[in-house]
């Protein structure tokens, strides 16, 4: 017999496995959601690496997604906020927030009811059943037995239902990791210089708001997220004053120069700047062993890159352009007006205004420059540093 509801086939996928539940259900609703305690007394030994089920920073910490009696979640399940800090965990909308913070390594997205073990993972594992790559707190599935049934929000399940209706097929279930995964496995994203050259630079085909692949998208969906083509503009790797205020970017409007500045509009222009991209060891992959943001991270999953002469010589239009040739191409003419020392000093200051780095990471970055421009100084019009100078770490 039928069933009298619509959306009766959609549904049905909305209960779980009553084995699944009983098994799954703690990481659902507690994983990374209370601090620990053994931490607070410097006592956790699952610290480095971090695989302990509580979170220790404020950046770790995870939000229990809950599905209201309306049909709606605590907040969206592919939406990312705008807001969200990812360095200190904070959000000025607090827990009321409708929309995913982007947590280290992801966890409020992975470990969502729409999405926790509703995928296969393509990784084995050893003898103690735990996942070869993402170890013991897999959120992929591990063979039929350990999937679940996605739980849908009432807008997306009318969505599905009227794409049913109509013969199409729309955000079905995995989709969303199916098009990352086709991404991240498109040969040209794989190329660093490629991803430099080309990385959010253009505005996304997709309706407002229905693209659901955040930052594995490639193209930008809005102002902040907008990063201009170092094809095209010269601009340093700083922080322009117009726009950012403190720890917050503000809209790139606000500068008068426009596209045109010399100075970074947006976080994206700065970690995909080539004077910083890649300079700094990636926190997810120290902490946990695995990146979300896989090809389109802009923090290094091995050893930084070290700039040096080999790097030299290739074309940005052939799309490998080198790291040395980028830096030179993006930075602004030299018009005369800036004294060495001037040029000097600008350049530590980009280093010096990148939050993401710690101090030994600015200190190990600010040799690495020194010593990649004075390698290939006589390619920057002058330099941007004062080869005359002793090394900038020893004033």
């Amino acid at each position: 017999m039928a069933s009298s509801d619509p959306k009766g086939g959609l549904l049905s996928t909305q209960t779980e496995k009553p084995n699944h539940y009983t098994f799954r259900c703690r990481y659902l609703k507690e994983f990374r959601v209370e601090q620990c305690p053994s931490f607070l007394q410097h006592k956790c030994n699952q610290h480095r690496p971090f695989i302990c089920f509580n979170w220790h920073f404020m950046n770790q910490r995870r939000r229990r997604p809950v599905r209201r009696r309306d049909g709606s979640f605590n907040y969206s399940a592919d939406n990312y906020c705008t807001k969200y800090d990812e360095t200190t965990g904070i959000c000025p909308d607090g827990d009321d927030c409708p929309f995913l913070h982007r947590t280290a390594g992801d966890t409020e997205r992975r470990y969502h009811l729409r999405y926790y073990k509703t995928c296969m993972c393509v990784h084995d594992t050893d003898a103690r059943g735990y996942c070869v790559k993402n170890g013991q707190h897999c959120a992929f599935a591990h063979g039929i037995h350990d999937q679940r049934p996605p739980v849908y929000d009432i807008k997306e399940l009318e969505a599905l239902q009227a794409a049913e209706a109509s013969g199409e097929c729309l955000n079905g279930p995995n989709v969303l990791d199916k098009e990352r995964n086709l991404m991240n496995e498109d040969p040209k994203w794989q190329d660093t210089n490629y991803v430099l050259a080309n990385y959010k630079t253009e505005p996304c085909k997709r309706p407002p708001r229905l693209c659901r692949q955040g930052y594995a998208c490639p193209q930008y969906h809005n102002s902040k997220d907008k990063r201009r083509s170092p094809r095209k503009y010269k601009y340093r790797s700083t922080p322009c004053p117009n726009v950012k205020h403190g720890e917050e970017w503000g809209e790139p409007a606000n500068c008068e120069a426009g596209d045109n500045c010399q100075y970074c509009h947006t976080r994206t222009e700065q970690q995909f700047h080539p004077e910083i991209y890649k300079s700094t060891k990636c926190n997810d992959v120290q902490q946990a062993g695995y990146c979300p943001r896989s090809v389109f991270c802009a923090f290094a999953h091995v050893e930084p890159y070290v700039l040096t002469e080999e790097l030299t010589g290739r074309d940005l239009d052939s799309q490998a352009l080198a790291l040395s040739d980028m830096i030179s191409s993006v930075l602004p003419p030299d018009n005369g007006s800036l004294s060495k020392k001037d040029k000097h000093e600008l350049a530590l200051l980009a280093i010096d205004n990148d939050l993401t780095m710690g101090p030994l990471d600015k200190e190990q970055r600010k040799r690495m420059c020194y010593s990649a421009f004075r390698n290939f100084a006589s390619s920057l019009d002058g330099g941007v540093y004062d080869m005359g100078r002793r090394d900038p770490m020893h004033g």
